[in-house]
């Protein structure tokens, strides 16, 4: 090989390499910022729009779209599915606790409100004066004097149920958390 030869070789290396590292560092950079817009949902007491820090983005709009996710041996399609990191601790008895990232199933033709049923856990979108953001409830039931009310709970600090401040309209539950992402 002559020096030219060597040059060229030298330079398409060094710009290999740099183009390797700037993947890695760009993917790892992504996914720390996806990460980190996973909109916080409430799992506890009400929470005073005071309080409550505001969600950077809807949930729909950060999802990690077209990766599959896998679950005993079952692989997912995650954009079938809602995410949301857990605040609080009053789901503990479900096994979801504060941090953890969560995958609520979104409604579909194959999959619809109408197949909630009791200790399903609830992914309910609230926009009102006592509380903006998502929230996670148990399911209790339909309200048998309006089909279109859920009746939920949520645990206390002991594990003992406390019913919901107020039933939750069918139409602002978002998903059933299906399950729970563990990296």
């Amino acid at each position: 090989m002559d020096s030219m030869e060597i040059i060229i070789s030298t330079i398409f290396g060094i710009i290999f390499v740099t183009l390797v590292v700037y993947i890695i560092v760009s993917s790892a950079m992504v996914k720390q910022r996806k990460s980190s817009l996973l909109p916080k949902v409430e799992t506890g007491h009400i929470v005073y729009e005071s309080e409550q820090e505001g969600n950077p983005a809807p949930v729909d709009k950060i999802l990690f779209s077209g990766k599959k996710f896998v679950v005993k041996g079952k692989k997912y399609n995650s954009s079938d599915y809602i995410l949301a990191r857990a605040d609080g601790v009053s789901m503990k008895k479900k096994g979801i606790s504060s941090g953890d990232i969560v995958y609520a199933k979104k409604f579909d033709a194959s999959f619809g409100k109408d197949q909630i049923k009791p200790n399903d856990v609830l992914l309910i979108l609230l926009n009102d004066e006592r509380y903006k953001g998502y929230k996670i409830r148990v399911c209790r039931g339909r309200n048998p004097k309006d089909e279109n009310d859920l009746e939920t709970f949520y645990y206390d600090s002991d594990g003992n149920e406390r019913v919901s401040s107020k039933n939750h309209r069918l139409d602002l539950v978002q998903g059933v958390v299906k399950y729970k992402y563990s990296e």
